[in-house]
């Protein structure tokens, strides 16, 4: 599969080709299971997408690649310009100004691959230089914790890794206890650019990889133990939203019929089927707010708190974005907190 460097899928911005002709790009031949995700994800890597979607019509059919902050997803990328409403800051060629409107279907996954940059540990080596004594190597991993440690020269040139069974195999063998001696070449190196999932083999195979920056030199370092630390990190946000989502779902479900979702939306039959900033319409109505029966909740401050929440989600659901700040998190865990209060039988029925 040849995939294009991050230059070329870049450079596609504001060209036009054939579906056929893309699918060239990416080396594939067909739509398939693998080639549209696939094409689809870089894409969004780079903050694009292709109108209308390359996902259908006839190979030979034209797209163009558009940034999808300049494109209203349900009316220029998909051809649905009769929604029933019109997005709040949308002119009359479809264009959004605001990047909060735009909004990732509901039990969709982030769609941006994760890549071994966007972790943070890429970006910082803590190493040791191949003339130095390998007490100071062992006591650097000591007090890092670290079980390995780059060996790399004032050039940025890399010697080989340090590691405890290196050491340990070094005793083993008899070979004078010092710095080069205690050198393994056994290791891996992947380019800071790649896809992390792809990385992931490697990583449980070997406990670590080293990170190698677009300049050749090794950047970073990346451990089962940093994979584990960043799943919290972007699980926790991720599932949060997922439950706020369903119990939203449910809340609203039992309450607003089609009828009530159609003034929204004409084109929408159930709650389950709309989006946040749907929701914040629904229940930015008197009428429909006090058929929702939640006495001593104030509609403006919730409405507020859930526009937050909205803003929130729209970060999480691309894995380029940075870590969420400690006051997100709180607000995320605040919101769900409130929903619980409403949706008590979460825990015996399933979503």
């Amino acid at each position: 599969m040849a995939t294009p460097d991050d230059a070329t899928v870049k450079g596609l911005e504001g060209t036009s080709l054939t579906i056929r002709g893309l699918l060239h790009l990416w080396g594939f031949r067909v739509r398939d299971h693998v080639s549209v995700p696939q094409i689809g994800l870089d894409l969004k890597g780079f903050g694009l997408t292709t109108v209308p979607d390359f996902a259908s019509g006839s190979l030979d059919d034209e797209v163009a690649i558009a940034s999808v902050t300049r494109v209203y997803e349900t009316g220029a990328a998909t051809g649905d310009t009769d929604s029933g409403t019109e997005p709040e800051h949308a002119d009359d060629t479809g264009i959004v100004e605001d990047f909060d409107d735009l909004e990732e279907p509901v039990g969709m996954l982030p769609q941006t691959a994760m890549r071994v940059h966007d972790l943070p540990c890429a970006h910082s080596v803590t190493s040791i230089a191949p003339d130095e004594q390998l007490p100071l190597a062992m006591g650097r991993m000591a007090e890092h914790g670290y079980s390995q440690l780059p060996v790399i020269d004032a050039s940025g040139t890399l010697h080989g890794v340090v590691t405890w069974a290196s050491i340990a195999h070094m005793h083993a063998t008899g070979r004078k206890p010092c710095l080069d001696n205690a050198i393994s070449s056994e290791y891996e190196i992947v380019n800071a650019s790649a896809h992390l999932l792809l990385v992931l083999p490697l990583i449980c195979a070997h406990e670590f990889v080293l990170v190698r920056a677009a300049d050749g030199r090794v950047s970073g370092i990346v451990t089962s133990a940093d994979l584990a630390g960043e799943f919290g990190t972007v699980a926790r946000p991720f599932f949060t939203l997922g439950e706020i989502e369903r119990r939203l779902r449910r809340c609203l479900g039992r309450v607003y019929d089609e009828a009530d979702v159609q003034k929204v939306h004409k084109k929408k039959k159930s709650v389950d089927e709309m989006m946040f900033g749907e929701y914040i319409r629904l229940l930015d109505n008197e009428q429909r707010w006090n058929k929702l029966g939640w006495p001593g909740v104030d509609r403006d401050h919730f409405i507020g708190l859930l526009s937050s929440v909205k803003v929130v989600r729209n970060t999480v659901m691309h894995f380029n974005a940075p870590s969420l700040r400690s006051e997100q998190l709180d607000l995320l865990d605040r919101f769900v907190g409130m929903l619980r209060l409403y949706d008590p039988d979460y825990g015996a029925t399933a979503a």
